[in-house]
């Protein structure tokens, strides 16, 4: 089963209207509520093994991924963590979406090291999955470039593309 988890409800309206029958969850924003969802998830046997959990909401872009599309991300850091503790999580790719590196932050100005996007929740779930060997699939649909002023995102747009994205996303066993 495909357990949908999205950081706010604002990300999920749409894919629930769109597939009522998912299963949906509201994790809440950063990687401290993301990863306390999943142990919850876990602990009430709601995650078994063969499940894939499925991170999905917006993020920024550092410049070079067009605002809307919709991609898979398939490693994160801990950007704005001193160096000496700088980790990456990484995953397989999972689906035919454009494979992206993404720093995790909750903060502005963090370093960019060779990310694409940021997200708030990413590297939470990919350590969740490491410890916990479940099965994770991160897609975020760009809303805005980093550094803007949220009135300038195009959240709405972008929420729109990541719900039909995950209604026809396919999965593709790459090994």
């Amino acid at each position: 089963m495909n357990i949908y988890l999205f950081p706010t409800e604002a990300e999920a309206e749409v894919f629930c209207r769109l597939s009522p029958d998912s299963k949906v969850v509201i994790s809440g924003v950063g990687m401290a509520a993301t990863a306390a969802t999943v142990l919850r998830l876990m602990g009430e046997g709601v995650v078994r093994s063969d499940d894939r959990i499925i991170l999905a909401g917006v993020a920024g872009t550092y410049g070079d991924i067009a605002l809307c599309e919709v991609v898979e991300v398939v490693e994160e850091r801990c950007s704005e963590l001193p160096e000496r503790f700088q980790r990456s999580y990484r995953v397989a790719p999972s689906t035919t979406l454009r494979a992206v590196v993404a720093n995790t932050v909750h903060g502005a100005n963090a370093p960019i090291f060779e990310a694409s996007i940021e997200s708030m929740e990413g590297a939470a779930l990919f350590a969740m999955a490491e410890v916990a060997n479940i099965g994770v699939t991160q897609i975020r649909a760009i809303s805005n470039r980093v550094g803007e002023p949220f009135e300038r995102w195009r959240f709405r747009e972008a929420v729109e593309a990541l719900a039909e994205a995950l209604v026809d996303l396919k999965f593709v066993d790459y090994e």
